[in-house]
């Protein structure tokens, strides 16, 4: 009885641990995500045949019948609702600023890996015009935007 015990303590105190991961709400409705950043949402609540997500930016509604899923991810799976700018990346025209030492990463719409950099010094400038016009997602750390060009 011990054994199964402890097992399952064991297995909540892993859930809670996974559960902190995740940093979105991702609704599919439509054919279509919206991914909405979880430090924003305020409640969700279901009104007049809507689901309602009450944020800090304001509330989005989604009609139920249109719902295909609700979930929470630790990414943004949704390009619309990522920031245009975040501390420490910062795009301008063609040059994105970069705040940090590390790793960047660069991907395309259809999430294809299109440059990746060794970022050597904080404040470094990464040229984005040798990319075709788009769409694309830079992605550092734990810091992710949408750059357009």
């Amino acid at each position: 009885m011990k054994k199964i015990l402890l097992s399952a303590l064991v297995a909540l105190s892993a859930q809670s641990i996974w559960a902190d991961e995740y940093n979105y709400l991702t609704v599919a409705y439509n054919s279509v995500e919206q991914s909405i950043a979880l430090g924003t949402v305020k409640k969700i609540t279901f009104q007049g045949g809507n689901c309602v997500v009450s944020t800090t930016e304001g509330e989005f509604s989604y009609p139920l019948s249109q719902m295909e899923k609700m979930r929470f991810t630790a990414d943004p799976t949704a390009i619309e609702r990522l920031p245009l700018q975040a501390e420490g990346l910062k795009c301008m025209g063609n040059n994105l600023t970069v705040g940090q030492k590390g790793l960047l990463h660069i991907y395309n719409t259809s999430g294809a890996l299109v440059r990746v950099a060794n970022v050597a010094q904080a404040g470094s400038v990464i040229n984005l015009g040798i990319l075709p016009k788009g769409v694309y997602i830079v992605r550092m750390g734990d810091k992710t935007i949408k750059v357009s060009r």
